[in-house]
């Protein structure tokens, strides 16, 4: 249930979720882009924190200034260059690593000073890809059964459309970590990386930032596993009825609904 109105925390600083939130596909969610149009003129930060990893940091800043948002690099955080970092932390330069996703993901491993191959890698990454096919999947699997560490970029299994929804990276990820029977690591949320890198380029306290999401089992979790107050909009993804999951602080139905910052 949620808590009274008077119950939502002063409002410092703002993290956010991007698919079903501020848009769905290329269509702009206009109750969205007005409250952080607002939030903007208020002086509060944002952070945007995306799963989808077939997106660059520099296309996500070019469609949020083509829908009118004031936002640059530093706003935006996303699960590919965040699992380039991961690689990295655990693999030296050079690691061998066989990467199903978007270019944006390839970019992402390879100016990472990682080597793209689908020969011997140490290292499987994975994240949405639209051109997945039976052969990329058993490269993956083949190479995980081997000694492989499994990386997925996000567990989400679906993503919201303008006119529906797609499977996610989640999806591919699932069939992949089932057939070599291995847990993968998880970058995005509902895991915190995304988040603690958000938090530190706002600079602002966990009691009065926002997570608003609008998928309990990524964007909720996080949030709540790095102690901010979270806002489930349902806006995009369904929401999934889960006991085992922690619960959203708010739920809402548009952004209009938090309010005016006091």
């Amino acid at each position: 249930m949620d808590k009274l109105q008077s119950a939502w925390p002063v409002i410092r600083g703002v993290v956010s979720d991007l698919d079903g939130v501020v848009y769905r596909g290329k269509t702009p969610i206009e109750d969205a882009v007005e409250v952080f149009k607002r939030w903007k003129a208020d002086g509060i930060p944002y952070c945007f924190v995306t799963n989808n990893s077939t997106h660059t940091a520099e296309d996500v800043v070019a469609k949020l200034v083509s829908f009118g948002l004031d936002a640059t690099l530093d706003d935006v955080v996303t699960s590919a260059v965040t699992a380039a970092q991961i690689v990295r932390q655990r693999f030296p330069e050079g690691t061998r690593v066989y990467v199903i996703g978007a270019p944006s993901l390839k970019k992402a491993i390879s100016e990472a000073d990682l080597e793209i191959t689908d020969k011997d890698p140490s290292v499987v990454v994975m994240g949405l890809d639209r051109e997945i096919s039976h052969e990329k999947l058993r490269i993956a699997v083949d190479a995980i059964l081997k000694g492989a560490v499994l990386i997925g970029t996000n567990p989400d299994l679906l993503l919201p459309t303008p006119t529906g929804f797609e499977p996610g990276a989640g999806a591919i990820l699932t069939a992949v970590a089932t057939a070599a029977r291995v847990r993968p690591i998880i970058v995005g949320k509902p895991e915190v990386h995304m988040i603690e890198a958000a938090l530190k380029r706002l600079g602002t306290d966990r009691s009065s930032t926002l997570m608003i999401g609008d998928q309990i089992p990524t964007d909720i979790q996080a949030g709540k596993k790095a102690g901010l107050c979270s806002v489930l909009v349902t806006t995009g993804v369904p929401p999934v009825e889960d006991a085992s999951l922690l619960p959203p602080d708010f739920t809402i139905a548009t952004l209009k609904e938090i309010p005016v910052t006091r």
